[in-house]
């Protein structure tokens, strides 16, 4: 049992655990938040400034490829609108071989002519061979060929399929050989028809190629990533064939340079594998998150101690509390220092001192209870005892025929029943039934012959009051407003709900009255009742004022009572209290 203890201990998720967990939780989410944080800003800057370094590599390679291509164009109109090549041209279109000095002569002066046009371009990445209307081929210089014409005539043979005789005006695109000879297979290759002006006959086709070498060694000036090299229609010229025409179809998150070469509309595109630009970042990353891992134990165990001590002062909190619970009411907690804690520990010691104290004083208040409860119960059996009594005294006048005094003696009892029950609500028709038999006690006490009315509306019969709410008004007007030469005294009870929603209840009497200025001080003092501005003077008016406390404390502060003078000469005591909107 006292391992399953220990075990529950560590899983319930306590405030010491709570305290353990925020430890780990400062040092652990910052470390990684700042970590992660880095390494996504260093991998974005790698990649930002290898984008801008491969966008500069790449002006550099389309600038060498416009200018091969310039230099191409430079010679094509050359051989097609210069009247000297013209001229040459036309001479060596009719040669099938050469079979004498001229066309010997003839051959030579091409020679020379491609000799020239060399040296104006000044560029060795360009071969160029003329095939005329006989098929005879001469060739700008024999290093392409590797020295075997055969290759030259091979190539003629294929390119002529690919071009096209009557577009004659601009040049003609047509893209690496069909074939697999290893020598020139993938070289490209662009012709230019050559037609004499005069009278549009044919006189060759200019072939030009850019060998696969120059494109190998301008692409080796890229160490990082691959190059490819497109034509207008997006068919591959050069470099490596897995990267995609459109970023679309490459499907990788590779950095993706491009750029257009507009004298010819290709495309020079460079991609570098992401893998390649963030891998050493993320080896880095992965040994400082290895390089954490053992810090972050070390400081998991001192989280432990510290956890443990701070918690201490708590758990002392905790199990002196849970121990004045099960009823060790001395126990109190030692307060050390000046921290929170200690702070906490004097109040709570404090607050238990209080608490028994309080639960002292219950018990002793309960005892008390219990003997007033007892003196209760006992002093309950005297008004019994009283009622009993009267009851016997009553059928006896009733069985001497003495109704009168039988009637006093109801009333009487009446009377007492209420004030058994003065904690319990009545109605309105109750109450009026009630000061009839309080009228009638008091015709006896007093000597005279009082006049009681009670005038109720329907809709205010059944209305709760406070029970005997009305008794002490109708005692000051017997007591205090009928004299001995009073004719017919008279009280008059009146009750009706108003348009403002309101009950009106008025307990008229024709008497003495009352002077207006004692009226005035009366309403004044009801006014204050029940509130801060409460008279100590009032209390000499004990009566009225505990039927104006009452109405307040049942009905609310809007409760009123006024007295005024009426038409008989006498008081009229108004009650108004509020109803619901209901």
């Amino acid at each position: 049992m006292k391992w399953m203890t220990k075990y529950k201990g560590l899983v319930q998720f306590t405030f010491y655990r709570r305290i353990q967990i925020s430890f780990l939780f400062l040092i652990l989410l910052p470390t990684l938040a700042a970590s992660l944080v880095n390494y996504y800003n260093t991998r974005d800057t790698v990649r930002e400034k290898i984008g801008i370094s491969n966008e500069a590599l790449l002006s550099v390679m389309a600038r060498d490829i416009s200018q091969v291509i310039d230099n191409m164009t430079y010679a094509t109109n050359l051989y097609t609108q210069d009247p000297a090549a013209i001229k040459q041209i036309r001479s060596f279109a009719g040669i099938s071989r050469i079979i004498s000095s001229t066309d010997y002569e003839s051959y030579k002066e091409m020679k020379e002519w491609f000799s020239f046009i060399s040296a104006k371009t000044q560029n060795a990445n360009i071969f160029m061979f003329l095939v005329n209307t006989h098929g005879f081929i001469v060739q700008a210089n024999d290093i392409y060929s590797g020295g075997n014409p055969s290759t030259v005539e091979a190539q003629a043979a294929l390119l002529q399929r690919m071009v096209d005789p009557e577009r004659a005006t601009i040049l003609q695109w047509l893209g690496p050989l069909p074939g697999n000879d290893s020598f020139t297979a993938n070289d490209y290759f662009i012709a230019r028809v050559i037609r004499d002006p005069i009278d549009y006959s044919l006189l060759g086709i200019l072939y030009i190629a850019m060998p696969e070498r120059y494109f190998s060694k301008l692409f080796e000036q890229a160490t990082v990533g691959s190059l490819a090299l497109f034509d207008a229609n997006g068919r591959l010229i050069a470099g490596n064939p897995r990267i995609a025409y459109t970023p679309a179809a490459t499907g990788s998150h590779a950095i993706r340079n491009e750029i257009s070469i507009g004298k010819a509309d290709w495309k020079l595109v460079l991609e570098t594998d992401d893998s390649t630009v963030t891998g050493e970042i993320s080896r880095t990353f992965y040994v400082s998150v290895i390089l954490i891992v053992p810090f972050f134990l070390l400081f998991f165990v001192i989280s432990i101690v510290l956890a443990r001590r701070l918690h201490r002062p708590i758990r002392n909190l905790q199990q002196g509390v849970r121990q004045f619970g099960d009823g060790n009411r001395q126990l109190r907690f030692e307060a050390r220092g000046n921290d929170e804690i200690a702070d906490l520990g004097r109040t709570l010691n404090q607050m238990l001192d209080q608490i028994h104290t309080l639960i002292t004083d219950i018990e002793t208040e309960q005892e008390q209870k219990r003997v007033l409860e007892l003196q209760a119960l006992f002093s309950q059996i005297r008004p019994h005892f009283l009622l009993n009594t009267l009851n016997s005294i009553k059928y006896s006048l009733v069985l001497e025929d003495d109704i009168k005094h039988s009637q006093k003696i109801d009333s009487l009892m009446s009377l007492l029943r209420a004030y058994l029950k003065f904690n319990e609500p009545s109605t309105l028709r109750s109450e009026c039934k009630l000061l009839q038999h309080y009228v009638d006690i008091m015709q006896i006490r007093n000597d005279l012959e009082i006049n009681y009315i009670a005038e109720l509306e329907p809709d205010t019969e059944a209305f709760e009051l406070p029970r005997l709410l009305l008794q002490p008004i109708v005692e000051n007007a017997i007591v205090h407003g009928f004299q001995e030469d009073t004719r017919t005294p008279s009280l008059w009870v009146r009750a009706q709900i108003t348009r403002q929603r309101q009950l009106v209840i008025v307990v008229k009497d024709n008497g003495v009255g009352c002077e207006r200025f004692k009226l005035l001080e009366i309403n004044e003092l009801l006014a204050k009742a029940g509130t801060d501005q409460e008279d100590e003077s009032s209390y000499r008016r004990i009566g009225i004022m505990n039927v104006m406390k009452r109405l307040r404390m049942t009905y609310g502060s809007d409760a009123e009572i006024q007295l005024v003078s009426n038409e008989y000469g006498g008081v009229s005591v108004i009650l108004t209290i509020p109803l619901p909107q209901n």
